[in-house]
């Protein structure tokens, strides 16, 4: 007979999304909250690995809005108890390489208006104009999300106030692009962190650009200590209200009984023996991602009008990153803690210089995650592109660390592409290079669970923000989505995800619940802080 346990409430993965939720549950409602992992590690992308003494990040580069004060820091501090400090970044922590300019990002956005203004002057209203837009429809992008995580008698105000900006967050980035510019290189610059949301300018929503553009133009920041530092901080709150986090429990169905949710099936990793066990709770939080609920854990017996919808929809993208372990530091190079966006042209769009191309890597993002933490032993560099999860169909078959000889040397080779382009732009780098690994989609995918390895969820395109099954409520009683379908992609926009989330398990003034409890803790942490300081006569 299959063992089974008794919750308040069951969170499906581990990642920012689904913590964040677990530990406002735990706090706010007082919940027993069991979290399922199917990793071994728990954290999902905030997790870091380590290999001979050198240690990476995962998913986390860098991320914004992290200042003190912020509205989007008082939840980060409350979800983890302030568990996590943050380092900015250097004030110009973006520098976009092209092939015949450099252009750093000021952490200023007068000054990043003004450098731009300096560069391409015959474009200044056109970038005024844009530097509104962002604002605007950020803005709008927030509000969507709150229409579609409350319920439908309190959507409809948020539906007529975002009647305005909707044309205009609903084109294409590349749409938006051509009607506001017309200097080519300057629809490229704009555009250079679009690996940040994983669609280029013609498939992306304007809705995402302007999302992640308008989120670093105070900056961006690290956490100290690494990524790490974020699952070590929530997990202890969970435990604390008597909930578990459990690795190696995959959840492998959801059940429902009479469109009521009634707890999780999932499988159970000892060595190399599995059993199955069920976990009853009448709240599940997936944190599994839309496509994967939907599909893959949900019965099919369950009705749900927008199956096939949904299972007709683009996959996300996905990368292969090159994970480095240095001799020296970077600095001896010039670098100093920045990001790096190399490009081989100007054309997000042609997929022909954009990824890995016949051999060669003509796109990279390279980061230094040792620059970043102060807490950092080693010197350590990461370099990430974007692939299609097509390219490894030859080994999806095979298990993690066991893919064989044809693999290990196709890692080989894309790893040197990778090194060839940093090394074309910065003479001397791989002389600094004393250990590499590479991963692929095969991995993140293994880890995840991520269809193809996507790492952003569903593509965020104009057709997903029409949809009705983007938000925290489902059509089962019981079962609400979280993480970065929920929201928007990344760290932040995953963890918004689970604090929307949370909003709607509370009821119809939850959300309202959890700003004012975030706020509460802030200037409690405020108080205590200025109380610690000696009296200045």
């Amino acid at each position: 007979m299959m063992a089974e346990q008794q919750y308040d409430c069951i969170v499906i993965g581990s990642g920012i999304g689904g913590l964040a939720a677990a530990s406002v549950l735990a706090q706010l409602a007082h919940k027993r909250v069991l979290v399922l992992e199917r990793h071994f590690k728990l954290g999902g992308f905030t997790q870091t690995f380590t290999r001979r003494g050198y240690t990476w990040d995962v998913g986390l580069h860098y991320v914004p809005q992290m200042a003190e004060g912020n509205q989007t820091r008082s939840l980060f501090d409350f979800i983890t108890h302030a568990g996590v400090k943050w380092q900015k970044l250097p004030t110009r922590f973006d520098t976009f390489v092209y092939p015949d300019f450099t252009f750093t990002v000021s952490a200023d956005p007068g000054q990043y208006l003004a450098d731009l203004v300096q560069r391409f002057p015959a474009e200044e209203q056109g970038l005024r104009r844009y530097f509104h837009d962002l604002g605007q429809v950020a803005t709008w992008y927030e509000r969507e999300i709150w229409r579609w995580s409350v319920p439908a008698w309190l959507a409809w105000p948020l539906h007529f106030a975002n009647a305005g900006p909707a044309p205009l967050a609903l084109m294409t980035t590349r749409e938006y692009l051509d009607r506001t510019f017309r200097n080519e290189r300057l629809k490229a610059l704009l555009t250079s962190q679009w690996m940040d949301y994983g669609l280029p300018p013609s498939q992306s929503a304007f809705a995402i650009h302007a999302l992640v553009a308008a989120s670093y133009l105070q900056g961006a920041w690290y956490p100290t200590g690494g990524a790490q530092t974020i699952a070590a901080s929530i997990v202890p709150l969970i435990e604390e209200a008597g909930g578990a986090c459990l690795v190696n429990h995959e959840v492998v169905e959801i059940l429902v009984e009479n469109a009521v949710v009634k707890g999780v099936r999932a499988r159970v990793k000892h060595g190399r023996t599995m059993e199955e066990r069920k976990f009853l709770a009448p709240l599940v939080v997936s944190d599994a991602g839309a496509y994967a609920t939907f599909t893959r854990l949900m019965p099919g017996r369950v009705k749900l009008s927008f199956r096939e919808e949904l299972e007709a929809f683009p996959q996300g993208s996905t990368s292969v990153t090159l994970y480095l372990g240095l001799k020296d530091s970077p600095r001896t190079l010039g670098f100093q803690g920045e990001n790096h966006w190399l490009f081989s042209g100007y054309d997000h769009d042609d997929p022909h210089a954009n990824g890995l191309v016949e051999g060669k890597a003509l796109t990279g993002f390279l980061s230094f995650p040792s620059l970043k933490d102060p807490e950092a032993t080693r010197h350590t560099a990461e370099i990430t592109t974007q692939v299609a999860s097509q390219a490894f169909a030859d080994w999806h078959a095979t298990t993690w660390m066991r893919r064989g000889e044809t693999y290990r040397a196709r890692k080989a080779s894309i790893s040197e592409a990778l090194l060839d382009l940093v090394e074309q732009h910065y003479p001397g780098f791989r002389d600094l290079v004393a250990y590499q690994e590479l991963s692929t989609p095969l991995t993140i995918e293994s880890f995840t669970g991520h269809c193809g390895g996507a790492m952003y969820g569903l593509p965020a395109t104009p057709e997903k923000s029409r949809r009705h099954w983007f938000g925290a409520q489902t059509p089962v009683r019981g079962l609400l989505l979280t993480g970065s379908d929920v929201c928007s992609l990344g760290i932040v926009g995953a963890m918004m995800g689970g604090v929307f989330t949370t909003g709607a398990a509370l009821g119809p003034a939850g959300f309202l619940r959890v700003m004012a409890a975030a706020q509460a803790y802030g200037r409690t942490m405020r108080a205590e802080a200025a109380g610690a300081l000696p009296l200045v006569v």
